[in-house]
This record gives C-alpha cells, sequence and structure tokens, in this order.
C-alpha cells in the first residue's frame, strides 16, 4: 500500500498522471533534512541539535500511517488527528519499546500543527495526550518501518544519548520546534529555504556613505556629537566576541539608528562566518515603518523586512479587552485563503516591533515560532529598551542572555535614558535583574554627551491641574508646537477645540495617532516635516507613538504628565537639531509638562511609572542630562512593590509552554487588523479580493494600511463599518466612510476605552 502525506494541491485526483500526490515517506524525509539544514544554520557546530532537529523532521507526521488519515486523504472527509503519535513514539522508549525517550522532539512533534502543550499537567498535557494515543502509535511502527528507510535506521538504532540541557531546556525545544515547523511548511509548499546573505563589510560601506552623504540642518554641536556616537560604535564593534551585550546610552537626536547600525554591521563585517543578520526591534508604541525606511533609503527596501505587531490570524476574545489566537486544527494549513503568508525573517536585515519579537520567543504557536531559528546568530538592536514592559523584565533579561550565551546572539540595548537592568545589589537573589557588569557600554562618557547635548529646558507646571481648552490656549500662543498626551480620547479632545478655534481652517494642525494606518502616519509626519523647516504654522497633538524614533524638531513642546522615561523622549523633539541652543548659547528647546484635569492614563506600570514620576519632580525639577535622578527614577520603578515576572521563569523550568503563552503578553492584548482604504490601500484591497489569497508580498504591503482593534473595538466595528473579505476568513476591510483623512478610523466607540 501506497501511504500518502499531501494530496495534490489543486484537486487532481490519486490516478491522474499529472497530479502531484506526496508520499509520506518522501515526506518524513524531505522535512527531517531540511530541520537538519536549518539547525545547521543556527548553530553550525551543535550536532547534537542537528540530529534533534532531524529526528523531529522525521517522526512529526508519524500518525499519517493510520487507516483513518489514508482514507481521509483519499476521499477528503471526516478528521483524523495524527501529531501526536510521531509525539509518542519520541517520548517513548523504557522497557524496551521503539523511542528516543525525547521530551524535547516529543513537545515539538505534538505542537507543530496546533502549539506546544504542557510537558504535564490536564488532558491536554503532553503526558497525557500520549498516555491515550500510545497503543495505536505502537500499532503502526511495523507500517513505518516497512515504508520508510529512513525511519527504520533511527529506530531500529538502540536509543541515542540525550544532552542533558539543564537550565536550556525551554529555548532549546523552541528551536527545534521553529526548525521542524519551518521544515514542514517549506516541504508542504514545494520551497527551499532562502537566506538572503547579509554582506556586512559591503553594506557597511553603503551605511557609511549614507550617513555622509545625509543632509543635517543641525548645529555644529549636535553634529559633532553624532560623529562621536559614530566613532564609539564602530570602535565598540571590535570589542572581544565574548561580550555580547552592550549598551548604547546616547541622548535623544544623536543618531543612534544609524550608528547602532554600523556598530551591527562592522562587528558581522570582522566575524562573517558568525552573524546571519541584523533585527532591529523597536517599541509597539512607535512608528516602526519611519525606522524602516530609514534603513531601505540606506540599503534599498529590498534589503529590509518590515513585520508590524498587528494580527491578520484568527483571533478570538477572550474577554473585553483580551484577544487570544484561536486554536489551530491540524488541517488549517492547507486551506490558502485563510492561512496569511508568515514573515519568516529570512531577509538579511528584519525591522520588526517588540511585541513580535518577544512575543514569538515567548508563543507555543507554529505560526510565531516558525521564524525564531532565524534569530540565531543575528545580532539584535532594541530600540528605546527603555519601554520593556516590568512585569515581564525577568524574562526578558533570561531570553537575551540565554540567546546570547547558546546560540550566537548579540544584542544593543539602545535608549536615551539607560534603565537599571543591572542589579544594585549582587547579593539579592530574588532580585532577577543581570548582574553587575553584564552589559558592556559603547558610549566612553555617557555623562558628558547628555550634558554637551542638552538642548531643552523642562517646565513642570503640575502643581494645579489644567483643562483641555487652556492648554489649545497655551498651543495657539506658538507658531510650531507639539502637544503629546497619554490617551487617544484626549488627543482627539484637544485636537477637535484647536480645529474648533481656527474658524473652520484646519490648516496647519494635525493629528496622531494609532487610529490612523502606517501608511497615513508617515504622510502626516511628511507634511509637518515640509512645513517646520519651511516656517509655516504647524500645530501637533499626538499621542505616546511619536516619543520613539520619531525624528521631528519643534522650538518648543507640551506633554501630559506620565512616565519620566517618556517625558524626557518628549524633551527630544525640542530644538532636536540644537540650532535654537547654537544661537542662544544655552538650551533654548522648551518642554512644559502639565497635570490634566481629566488625568487619566493607560493602567498599571505605566500609572505608577507616572505616579514616582510626579513625586520626584516636586522634590527637583528634573531636567534630560539628570542622569542620577533618572538612575533614581529606574530603580525604584524596579524594585518597589515591582513584579518582574519571575513566574514565567518557573513556568520555563517547568515546561509549561501552553500556560506560559497563554500568560505572556508584552501588551495589553494582541489587536485584530484590519484594512482600511486609505491611498493605495484601496487598490492593494481590490487585489486581495481579486485574487483570493494572501501572498508574502501583499501581506508586507498591506501593513501600512492597516489599524489594529482591541476585541471591544472589533465588535463594535464589525457590526457597523467592517466588512469581510473572502469566504470564511478573517481579512476585514473598513468603509470608507470610516475613515477620516486627518484622524484615522472613526466609529461610535466608547472614548472611555480609547487607549493609544
Amino acid at each position: 500500500m501506497l501511504f500518502w502525506a499531501h494530496s495534490d494541491p489543486s484537486g487532481l485526483p490519486e490516478g491522474d498522471p499529472m497530479a502531484k500526490w506526496q508520499p509520506l515517506a518522501e515526506h518524513l524525509e524531505n522535512v527531517g533534512k531540511l530541520a537538519r539544514a536549518l539547525a545547521s544554520l543556527a548553530t553550525p557546530n551543535d550536532a547534537h541539535f542537528h540530529d534533534i532537529a532531524e529526528w523531529s523532521g522525521l517522526l512529526h507526521d508519524f500518525g499519517k500511517y493510520q487507516d483513518c488519515f489514508q482514507q481521509m486523504i483519499r476521499t477528503g472527509a471526516g478528521r483524523c488527528p495524527h501529531a501526536i503519535h510521531g509525539a509518542t513514539i519520541a517520548y517513548a522508549g523504557e522497557n524496551g519499546s521503539k523511542g528516543l525517550r525525547a521530551a524535547h522532539i516529543a513537545i515539538a512533534i505534538a505542537g507543530h500543527h496546533a502549539g506546544m502543550p504542557d510537558k504535564v499537567g490536564d488532558g491536554s498535557s503532553l503526558q497525557e495526550r500520549v498516555k491515550a494515543a500510545n497503543a495505536i502509535a505502537v500499532q503502526l511502527v511495523d507500517r513505518a518501518m516497512q515504508d520508510s528507510v529512513a525511519l527504520r535506521r533511527l529506530l531500529e538504532s538502540p536509543a541515542p544519548n540525550l544532552e542533558n540541557l539543564q537550565g536550556r531546556f525551554d529555548l532549546f525545544t523552541r528551536m527545534a520546534f521553529s526548525c521542524l515547523v519551518d521544515a514542514d511548511r517549506l516541504d508542504t509548499a514545494g520551497r527551499a529555504p532562502e537566506q538572503a546573505p547579509l554582506r556586512a563589510g559591503d553594506r557597511l560601506e553603503t551605511a557609511l556613505r549614507h550617513i555622509n552623504d545625509l543632509k543635517s540642518d543641525s548645529s555644529e554641536i549636535v553634529a559633532a556629537a553624532r560623529r562621536e556616537i559614530l566613532e564609539d560604535c564602530l570602535a565598540a564593534a571590535s570589542y572581544p566576541e565574548c561580550e555580547r551585550l552592550f549598551s548604547l546610552s546616547a541622548p535623544t537626536g544623536g543618531g543612534k539608528t544609524l550608528s547602532a547600525m554600523a556598530f551591527a554591521l562592522k562587528r558581522a563585517a570582522l566575524q562573517p562566518d558568525r552573524y546571519r543578520r541584523i533585527i532591529i526591534v523597536i517599541p509597539y508604541l512607535s512608528i516602526i515603518e519611519q525606522n524602516a525606511q530609514v534603513y531601505a533609503d540606506a540599503f534599498g527596501r529590498d534589503a529590509v523586512l518590515e513585520h508590524h505587531s498587528g494580527s491578520f490570524e484568527r483571533l478570538v476574545g477572550k474577554d473585553r479587552d483580551h484577544f487570544a489566537p484561536a486554536d489551530d486544527d491540524e488541517q488549517r494549513y492547507d486551506r490558502p485563503f485563510r492561512l496569511p503568508a508568515t514573515e519568516n525573517w529570512d531577509a538579511p536585515i528584519i525591522v520588526t516591533t517588540s511585541v513580535r519579537f518577544f512575543e514569538s520567543l515567548f508563543s507555543n504557536r507554529p505560526s510565531d515560532l516558525r521564524r525564531v531559528h532565524n534569530i540565531a546568530r543575528s545580532i539584535v538592536i532594541l530600540d528605546e529598551v527603555q519601554v520593556l514592559p516590568r512585569p515581564l523584565l525577568a524574562p526578558l533579561l533570561d531570553m537575551m542572555k540565554e540567546l546570547s550565551d547558546h546560540w550566537g546572539c548579540t544584542f544593543v540595548l539602545s535608549t536615551a535614558t539607560k534603565p537599571a537592568f543591572e542589579k544594585a545589589d549582587p547579593l539579592d537573589r530574588r532580585d532577577p535583574r543581570w548582574p553587575k557588569g553584564t552589559l558592556r557600554e559603547i558610549i566612553s562618557d555617557p555623562g558628558s554627551l547628555h550634558r554637551r547635548l542638552r538642548r531643552v529646558t523642562i517646565d513642570w507646571r503640575i502643581s494645579e491641574p489644567v483643562d483641555w481648552p487652556e492648554v489649545a490656549g497655551w498651543m495657539r500662543e506658538h507658531h510650531q508646537v507639539l502637544c503629546v498626551v497619554n490617551v487617544r480620547d484626549h488627543a482627539m479632545r484637544l485636537f477637535q477645540i484647536l480645529a474648533a478655534g481656527k474658524e473652520g481652517s484646519p490648516e496647519g494642525l494635525f493629528h496622531l495617532s494609532t487610529r490612523m494606518c502606517p501608511a497615513h502616519r508617515l504622510d502626516t509626519i511628511a507634511t509637518i516635516r515640509q512645513r517646520l523647516r519651511e516656517g509655516l504654522p504647524c500645530l501637533v497633538v499626538s499621542t505616546q507613538l511619536i516619543e520613539a524614533g520619531v525624528d521631528i524638531d519643534f522650538p518648543v513642546a507640551f506633554r501630559a504628565l506620565g512616565p519620566l522615561d517618556a517625558i524626557i523622549q518628549v524633551a527630544g523633539r525640542a530644538d532636536r537639531a540644537g540650532k535654537l541652543t547654537a544661537a542662544l548659547g544655552a538650551p533654548a528647546g522648551r518642554l512644559i509638562v502639565f497635570l490634566p484635569k481629566d488625568h487619566r492614563l493607560p493602567p498599571n506600570d505605566y500609572e505608577t511609572a507616572t505616579g514616582f514620576t510626579c513625586t520626584a519632580a516636586k522634590r527637583h525639577s528634573i531636567q534630560p542630562d539628570d542622569l542620577k535622578r533618572l538612575a533614581e527614577f529606574y530603580e525604584r520603578y524596579y524594585n518597589e512593590g515591582a513584579d518582574l515576572g519571575s513566574k514565567f521563569q518557573r513556568m520555563r523550568k517547568k515546561a509549561e509552554f501552553k500556560t506560559l503563552a497563554s500568560e505572556f503578553e508584552m501588551i495589553s492584548s494582541r489587536t485584530q487588523d484590519v484594512l482600511v482604504p486609505y491611498g493605495e490601500g484601496q487598490h492593494l484591497i481590490d487585489k486581495l479580493r481579486s485574487i483570493g489569497i494572501l501572498t508574502a508580498e501583499l501581506r508586507s504591503k498591506l501593513q501600512r494600511f492597516t489599524v489594529g482593534l482591541y476585541p471591544w473595538e472589533f465588535e463594535i466595528a464589525r457590526k457597523s463599518v467592517l466588512s469581510a473579505i473572502g469566504p470564511g476568513g478573517n481579512l476585514w476591510e473598513v468603509s470608507s466612510a470610516a475613515y477620516d483623512s486627518e484622524t484615522g478610523l472613526r466609529t461610535s466607540f466608547d472614548p472611555e476605552q480609547l487607549i493609544c
């Protein structure tokens, strides 16, 4: 009997001479070889890991030897779960039975469609599922060994000696799972792995030429500081290979975006066999597309993969404020319209968000973990690292350390407000932060650099609360001004007051928030920059998204009271080029921090950090170059009643993959992407409708024409302004009437919940 793994993708029957049915033995051996190849790229010298990946591939579809599966694939009717049976063989091995006694292989195989399970626990755990499937799995052994030479060779060999993975089981298993899932999907799709070369030396020359050719209107003080930062980055690239955790502590406006890239490219050029790619990780509440554009301008669009945080995937509402991924069934990935093409991070330069990067590493889902093996042997630049969430700090730091120690990664923690990731008391075992000396600072003298680059004086007006009309009045006193607020409905309220005061003409008044799609935000920022250069009136109201990584320069800015690091970031948008300061001979930019009467904040840690900031600012008039006060703020923030996420460490040690994934959230929840008809977005949506498949190319382009909605927002929008694209899919289009050219997506949302 011939056993099949996949039927013909075009639907041709088994006997058709043109049909392309794939034999099961061929698929198992192909996936084993592909998984080994991917594992070899991830860690070339770890032969044990290469074996684990190959064995996972050989056993992953072992359950397809069942009669019920072979009947299902021929008739198209019925269901036949098959992932657990290969896992059972991998988990077995005691008492003389055929098997590997390899829990990591078993977990990878058991989860290669629906997600990695917990090792022990309830009925969904690996241990319990293996018990239930054992009788059937044992019956399939002889059939499988007769059909596949490679399987027979594996199962007739003595049980292999498996490496002791004490303290490393979690990430090792995720890496093996990643190689397996990617190999399985690649073979099913008939594709070979793609690994575009980094060409670090060539790109370093390109980057340095690009930096040199950039036209700058900055003062000589700022220009000199940027050259100094670049020189420090290039010098640090030669630091010993054993140093893999770096801090880049430079003030806002110091050119960190390109200087950090120069560090990464030079370090990779010096060790061309060590590094495969550079990954730039941007905070969630920032404008990732702008950073991607900076690198695309230098290296070309084809060199840069831009991967956002939103999701086209099938999500279900856990509650009013939280989405969770829907459980995948074992046949889902054969339905091309419903399955989005996954960004696999095989480009030389990746620009993604902190949510996408870290949730990939802590997820249990194939679509998230598929790309993780491509993180190995990367230089990872974490931009604005101070915004990493406090309740997750312990697992995040631990994951970075393990990636650097065992998977060939180097990390650059880039920030203007150096957070306290190293613990003050080296003897405090309860403090999960790194020991002193773990991070190597790139900047030779951060204190001096901050003092010389200070261009702004902060005016703390927080003793008496003010209402929005008064804030609008302050803004109208200025020709060009920025105001950053904490929540979306505050931005909308202030924008509406300013618009009403402009006698029906909104020219020169702009709004920025996450209700605008990325392409819309980029266009708006480009217009703002143009008006600033030409000296035209320019009043901007924005949520927090403008605080990180946006190169924009106002003479004066306002900021609603918030966390100290966020306030320092807004200070970096005032006299950014330093021309006013150079003319005055003293800091000439102004930042006014005010306390709104309607002082609502995003909850939890944001609110806590704001309280710490208020207390400190009332004692001291903190300024942007006051590194001592910043250090005190962070030490209090990470110590005083803080839960830094130690429970996740316990879950990792106990191999609770499913439980950890369900509780790990980089932000308050996942969001559901909806497509908006802004600019080229309408053409792309029409193309999607016509071809019926979300290709990788379309997915990449459509990312810039999406808005992410939380569950309660999505439910309201679905009833009024959304329409589904495709049969049974999870792609949604916003009606043109619901998208405003100034403020973005508009529906009847509850303003109390419009938090950026």
